[in-house]
């Protein structure tokens, strides 16, 4: 974490600071006098939201102001019953509306993803330089970044690290390219727990949505799968448990594959502790997130989109224990985003697997 962003967090009850805490991390000062406590199943939980939020400028869509005053309201009147989510993971936040969503509902600690102009420091290899070559103008991918990376993660509890970083500006395939689409982790402090959590958010490359051809945008989705191992690989502290969230677009049985493969291989530790899908592990029958999983979750987990998964760390262990869907169909059938907003609470549990001790040398 810089030294800017770690003076920020620290300076979130300052209202005279405020016009000084618009970079990358934003408290929500104001709330902070009103909010009720935060509250959670026991003294080890957590619970996260990831939600596509739809937050695209014009004219790409109209201009969506009245559906996030509603999920606004939404996530406020959770909180007034104690049953907000604890961090909450916004994709496709690319408006000053959808942007403050996460402050507008109260949460005190706030981060965004990369910015337009982040750069990746990840170079070519010479096998992307076919790909890079094939580059359209038209569908966007000369034309460099006009948005961010839209993410924003909103959190009740206090952010001990940030790390940020965009894919690199050839890892993408058409219209995304406009993005500078990337990855955020943050450590958070959990009340009750000796031990923080990681969490993890991208938004990966789309399919169709992107204007060209699947097997362009693939190549594009396999790059950025290789980018997220290298980042996980360089920014993770292993004795942590991990929660990675977001926007996947493995809608594709080729993705899916790719993506599957490489989250069991590269995103654990290196004693291959083994990560799970959270919404397939609820939706397992012997119910271990209880018998009132929503029906919608068997449905967002084939789309393959909104995913979370999950991986404990040498110092404790993680869990999901429930699953809520506060944001999916409405009454009259109508949604509020094209993205179904879920919620799964996790356990933590300390000193899982204790590190194997150093050999003294002989002398």
């Amino acid at each position: 974490m810089t030294r800017m962003d770690m003076n920020l967090v620290r300076l979130h009850g300052w209202v005279a600071m405020t016009p000084l805490l618009l970079g990358a991390i934003t408290p929500d000062t104001a709330a902070a006098h009103t909010r009720h406590p935060a509250t959670h199943p026991a003294a080890t939980a957590l619970s996260v939201m990831a939600y596509n939020v739809k937050g695209l400028p014009w004219p790409i869509t109209s201009d969506r102001t009245a559906d996030f005053r509603r999920i606004e309201a939404r996530l406020r009147a959770m909180r007034a019953q104690h049953a907000q989510p604890h961090v909450i993971i916004l994709q496709e936040a690319f408006t000053s509306p959808a942007k403050a969503i996460a402050r507008r509902s109260g949460y005190r600690y706030i981060v965004e993803g990369p910015s337009r102009d982040l750069q990746s420091p990840i170079l070519a290899r010479a096998s992307d330089r076919a790909f890079i070559e094939g580059a359209s103008f038209f569908k966007g991918e000369r034309s460099g970044k006009q948005v961010g990376s839209g993410l924003i993660l909103a959190s009740d509890y206090p952010i001990l690290s940030v790390h940020r970083e965009a894919f690199p500006a050839f890892a993408c395939a058409g219209y995304d390219c406009l993005a500078n689409k990337g990855i955020l982790m943050v450590t958070v402090k959990v009340p009750g727990s000796a031990t923080p959590v990681t969490v993890v958010t991208t938004h990966m490359n789309s399919k169709r949505s992107s204007g060209v051809s699947q097997s362009r945008s693939l190549l594009a989705y396999r790059r950025q799968v290789e980018v997220i191992d290298d980042f996980i690989a360089r920014y993770r502290n292993p004795d942590l448990p991990v929660i990675l969230a977001g926007d996947f677009n493995a809608s594709s049985a080729e993705r899916r594959s790719f993506l599957t493969a490489h989250s069991a291989a590269k995103w654990t530790t290196k004693r291959r502790l083994p990560i799970d899908n959270a919404l397939q592990h609820c939706l397992k029958s012997d119910a271990p997130c209880g018998r009132a999983v929503p029906a919608i979750a068997a449905t967002v987990f084939q789309k393959g989109r909104d995913w979370q998964f999950f991986s404990a760390g040498y110092r404790a262990s993680i869990q999901a224990i429930a699953m809520a869907v506060p944001f999916g169909r409405e009454h009259d059938g109508t949604m509020l985003s094209d993205h179904v907003g879920y919620r799964v609470t996790y356990r933590l549990t300390q000193a899982l697997v204790p590190r194997t001790p150093r050999r003294r040398a002989i002398t």
